[in-house]
């Protein structure tokens, strides 16, 4: 056999362990791990050096293609962005219009055309009326269902419960933009109509960490009675990990993700940046960044994910005189790797092994792609990224692949950068080059 591709002379991680080997690729499929001389003839071989190879990082909650909103991001420019990040894989997410299935089918076809990474769908912006359109989705390779339980998407708890057992009976997941209206409803009254206040601190001050708990309570609720798996989309606080925590000791079906942004920033960091800072769930406190980190050593928090929703700068500068007119939402996709390694591994927070539970095996596990994605196995597809866990990187939006020409990273210096982005035995970036093609990602249906 003569294969496609060997990379030889790293050492790769799993979730279990580092081990020295090399990987053969064929037809885009991973067809033989072994040290040499155990690995066939191939066309191309690289030599990774003893550097780390890690699978292909899946970016499971991303905004990157609303046909209405391509100004911001497309799929060709968001996907070439998560190739440069070593992200192989985007599970696109609703931003503002439904996707259901005329817009999932819509939605591929673009995908197949523009697209440098492979990418999967959640579907959304469930409502009760939507449940009997379930099956269709389901049919088109979808599994994964989203839902908010705020404004302006609000699902009451009585239609939640409706939608989860719903996507319980396809064997689906819901995911859940978790927040309870009630205790945001108040609270925005208070902040923005009673004070009056636009200062841009006045959006976090809207949207307390009580509103998550909340929220997150009642969700495990309806997941311990229904038996329905319900994910939490970019969990922020302190009670929303130990609430999940307890929940997954007590064997309910529950799994959470977080974001870098979580990680990184805190409400202090928005006093700088002001807008361009502003998303929802707002920033938090250290102490709920420490427990976003351990949560994620321990294994309650399931995956690391961006929620990549960048605005243009006018669209965040507005924010400046009124707080309430910004967009809230941030590009994060192909910093996602650099800043995990930086600040996770690097910095000892989370182990090499770790970093590829939350950003490759879990992703695939959690939305049914494993192990076709997100594992270095043979018969996976032929995903991977060799780190240069040493080279050092000052995060600069000039060097980036956004549309919207800005990172809330811009100046921050990270330790560990992705130096190869392989997709199927194609190499579709390298030392900072994009090599990859529009029109090269395909859509991977969800078990």
């Amino acid at each position: 056999m003569v294969a496609d591709l060997v990379v030889k002379g790293g050492k790769l991680v799993t979730p279990e362990g580092i081990i020295e080997a090399g990987i053969a690729i064929k037809e885009g499929k991973i067809v033989k791990i072994a040290k040499e001389p155990g690995l066939p003839e191939a066309e191309r071989v690289i030599k990774a050096d003893g550097k780390l190879i890690m699978p292909g990082v899946i970016d499971a909650h991303s905004h990157i293609h609303d046909p209405d909103y391509t100004y911001r991001e497309d799929f060709e420019s968001g996907s070439k962005a998560a190739a440069a990040g070593g992200v192989t894989l985007l599970i696109d997410m609703p931003l503002v219009l439904t996707v259901l299935s005329d817009m999932i089918e819509r939605k591929k076809k673009e995908g197949e055309r523009l697209s440098v990474v492979d990418f999967s769908f959640h579907a959304g912006m469930m409502m009760p009326e939507y449940v009997e359109e379930i099956p269709k989705v389901v049919s088109l390779g979808v599994k994964s269902f989203k839902l908010f339980t705020t404004q302006p998407f609000k699902v009451d708890w009585q239609g939640v419960r409706c939608i989860v057992e719903a996507v319980s009976r396809v064997e689906g997941v819901t995911v859940v933009h978790a927040e309870d209206d009630a205790i945001i409803s108040e609270w925005v009254a208070k902040v923005r109509d009673e004070e009056g206040r636009k200062d841009v601190l006045a959006h976090f001050d809207s949207r307390p960490s009580e509103a998550e708990g909340e929220a997150i309570r009642r969700l495990i609720h309806i997941s311990e009675e229904t038996c329905g798996h319900i994910h939490i989309a970019h969990m922020t606080t302190t009670v929303g990990t130990v609430l999940v925590r307890d929940a997954k000791e007590r064997g309910i079906s529950i799994t959470a993700e977080t974001c870098p942004q979580y990680l990184v920033f805190t409400r202090k960091d928005a006093e700088k940046q002001g807008p361009y800072l502003k998303m929802t769930p707002p920033l938090r406190t250290r102490d709920d960044v420490i427990s976003l980190w351990k949560g994620l050593a321990d294994g309650t928090i399931d995956m690391v994910v961006t929620d990549h929703a960048p605005g243009t700068k006018e669209e965040k500068e507005v924010g400046w005189e009124d707080i309430w007119k910004a967009w809230g939402g941030i590009p994060g996709v192909e910093t996602l790797l650099p800043i995990m390694l930086s600040e996770g591994v690097n910095k000892g927070r989370i182990t090499p092994m770790k970093l590829v539970e939350v950003m490759c095996q879990r992703p695939s596990e959690v939305f049914g792609l494993y192990p076709r994605k997100g594992a270095l196995r043979e018969g996976s597809d032929g995903d991977l990224v060799i780190l240069d866990m040493k080279k050092e990187v000052t995060i600069r939006a000039e060097n980036l692949h956004y549309k919207v020409g800005w990172t809330p990273y811009e100046g921050m210096k990270v330790v560990g950068y992705p130096e190869v982005t392989v997709l199927r035995g194609e190499v579709v970036a390298e030392d900072g080059r994009l090599l990859g093609r529009p029109g090269y990602g395909k859509f991977v249906p969800m078990r």
